[in-house]
């Protein structure tokens, strides 16, 4: 844990706006690129700097449930949406798109644009970041139950 002033102040700041970040990056990505994949990883790092200024316990208290549930849901998401367009005599992984007309300011109407792809996209931001997180979250435990020290160079 590198629980240094500075870095813990600058995660204060980075940290959120790391995930912010990666919000926009997963909602720009069915678009554009981006996406899932790459939202996952800006989301994963952002957790493992909080992990790194604040400790296991503290990032743990920021994810609503175990990395591997994560990862169960996120292939759930994924799968469904890959395997649902069959029900319907589609071809796998075909994706549906509209819009909602939602009520605004003076009388005009806002669109939102949706996909089907985004259930796909926010299953694989799941996977990616489960993965991640669980992976560092592993190695740093076997790092801190052994004990190693640094070493200088």
């Amino acid at each position: 844990m590198m629980s240094t002033l500075i870095f813990r102040n600058a995660a204060k700041v980075l940290v959120p706006l790391s995930l912010l970040f990666a919000m926009f990056i997963y909602f720009k990505g069915h678009q554009s690129p981006g996406g899932g994949f790459v939202a996952g990883l800006v989301a994963a790092v952002a957790l493992i700097v909080h992990r790194m200024s604040y400790g296991a316990r503290s990032m743990n208290r920021m994810l609503p449930f175990p990395e591997r549930s994560f990862i169960a849901i996120g292939l759930f998401l994924a799968l469904s949406t890959a395997v649902v367009p069959l029900l319907f005599d589609q071809p796998f992984l075909t994706s549906y798109h509209g819009s909602i007309a939602l009520p605004g300011n003076n009388g005009r109407a806002y669109t939102i644009e949706w996909a089907s792809v985004m259930v796909f996209d926010l299953g694989v931001f799941m996977v990616v970041t489960g993965v991640v997180v669980g992976m560092i979250n592993t190695l740093s435990e076997e790092l801190e139950f052994c004990h190693l020290p640094e070493q200088e160079s």
